[in-house]
């Protein structure tokens, strides 16, 4: 039976076009080449994944299983296309199963050498982040066209920046402040309309964005964006991100750091360990960005029912800690900003 193909049109992302040479090295020298001679489940979706994987060559279908017990098909993947970090970034169970056919071939990279980038600054930690974040930023643009092509959508909830936060340091939100400079919008006005070219980031630091879809002469309330959200991530990640995708204004108006793209990669670029950290960060909020948009569409049903299965009320003392820092971290950089004309 023919599955159906979820996405109209799917954005891939070729590490062996994009990534520096530096991170393909390590790859090559910690990567296992798995060949397949029959056809054979790499990833099950609402397990945890035991390691990700780049394509040399396929074929390779990714299904997710939707709430009706039916089963779609995300994506038939390409030479340099990657899959199963979401799975590892989150530590949740995968949101898509992963098949391969006999003569499919891979790159496999195991958790334990993911782990030494992820609990280290690696000299190559910062540009395995970073592809990862252009890989997931490329996926949310594929999901959001595929999210906002039906009008009847429920709204899409945006990712706090707080998962950001808890991964940079005081300084790192120290120089953040000094690059950017404050904004104030007033009821009515826009941030940035639609195809508008996008040559900022922004942090919102109080009261609440709309986002809006035109279609013809019919405006859509995709989402709502409110304090201690990020807007922007997406065109300074993404090469296809020409302009923005959506309209962003305030009904009751809107205050905001503005910092300019080239500025902040230009700070990323001199600082290997800021970057790490930043590009760490803001992979992990793509990566819950990318999961929650597929839940709230009714996919990803296994990785939905697995985590049932968990008691979310038990959080640990990592994690409570981690969200009570990112909360004062950004608490003080509203601070900074308090009382000054926009």
């Amino acid at each position: 039976m023919e599955l159906k193909n979820v996405y109209k049109e799917f954005i891939s992302y070729n590490i062996f076009e994009n990534a520096a040479p530096d991170l393909l090295l390590w790859i090559q020298e910690r990567a296992n080449i798995k060949t397949f001679d029959s056809p054979c489940r790499i990833i099950e979706e609402g397990q945890l994944s035991k390691s990700i994987y780049i394509v040399k060559s396929g074929p390779v279908r990714v299904l997710s299983l939707q709430s009706n017990g039916s089963k779609a098909l995300l994506a038939n993947l390409d030479k340099g296309n990657l899959v199963g970090e979401m799975s590892w970034l989150e530590d949740r169970p995968a949101v898509a199963s992963v098949e391969v056919d006999v003569g499919s071939s891979l790159f496999e990279i195991p958790i334990r050498e993911l782990d030494q980038i992820k609990h280290s600054t690696c000299s190559v930690g910062h540009l395995f982040y970073r592809m990862l974040a252009e890989k997931l930023a490329l996926q949310l643009q594929t999901q959001n066209a595929w999210v906002h092509r039906d009008f009847t959508n429920d709204l899409e909830p945006l990712r706090k920046v707080l998962v950001l936060f808890a991964e940079l340091n005081e300084i790192d939100i120290s120089r953040l402040a000094r690059a950017g400079r404050f904004k104030r919008l007033s009821s009515g006005e826009y941030l940035v309309k639609q195809g508008d070219e996008v040559k900022d980031l922004y942090l919102l630091l109080a009261g609440e964005a709309r986002i809006t879809i035109s279609k013809g002469n019919e405006l859509k309330h995709v989402g709502t964006s409110c304090k201690g959200e990020i807007l922007g991530e997406i065109t300074m990640l993404s090469p296809f991100a020409k302009g923005a995708v959506a309209n962003v204004d305030t009904l009751d108006g809107l205050e905001l750091l503005v910092i300019d793209k080239k500025e902040i990669l230009g700070i990323l670029k001199s600082n290997q360990d800021m970057a790490y950290r930043f590009y760490k960060g803001l992979t992990k909020m793509l990566s819950q960005r990318c999961r929650d948009q597929l839940l709230s569409k009714g996919l990803s049903e296994a990785s939905r029912l697995a985590e049932m299965g968990l008691d979310n009320e038990q959080i640990n003392d990592k994690q409570l800690s981690e969200i009570t820092t990112a909360g004062i971290r950004f608490d003080w950089l509203c601070r900074q900003f308090q009382n000054k004309e926009g």
